[in-house]
């Protein structure tokens, strides 16, 4: 028989957005039954920025929490997140688009977005180049970000 530790443990501990009672490990994790909000000790110490598993920020989740609005990243945390996780996805009118890190070493990288219908690779050079350039059926994904769906760490 297993000796049990206390990282076999589960706690019961309010959720960082809603408030109510979940099930956390050692670690204040958990996905809130509540909420939907992915739960982690690294966000309660870094409030204000994005934190895996999660592509928004703690404060913002509250407050769209409070609104009740969806846990939905905007396009410059979609990018943070990106340098969290390397590779992202979104999808646009039924088309998912893979975004990943490529490039020879960690501090020289590339952006590139995947177009899974047609195979197409475009490559940016900085979070700025792919911000203010990337293009989607001929729009510009920042202008059209707002129609995109299932924005998600890379699955």
């Amino acid at each position: 028989m297993k000796n049990k530790s206390i990282y076999d443990e589960i706690f019961d501990k309010p959720c960082e957005v809603c408030g109510k009672i979940v099930k956390k490990d050692v670690y204040e994790q958990c996905k809130c039954v509540y909420c939907g909000w992915n739960n982690c000790y690294w966000n309660v110490e870094h409030p204000d920025r994005v934190a895996y598993p999660n592509l928004i920020s703690l404060n913002k989740a509250r407050q769209l929490y409070k609104e009740g609005k969806s846990f939905e990243p905007n396009l410059d945390e979609f990018i943070e997140s990106l340098f969290i996780y390397s590779e992202t996805q979104f999808e646009y009118k039924g088309i998912y688009y893979a975004v990943e890190l490529v490039g020879r070493s960690k501090n020289n990288v590339d952006i590139q977005l995947y177009n899974s219908k047609t195979r197409e690779k475009f490559l940016f050079k900085t979070k700025e180049d792919f911000k203010n350039n990337a293009k989607i059926d001929g729009k510009l994904l920042k202008d059209i970000w707002d129609e995109t769906t299932d924005r998600y760490w890379l699955q």
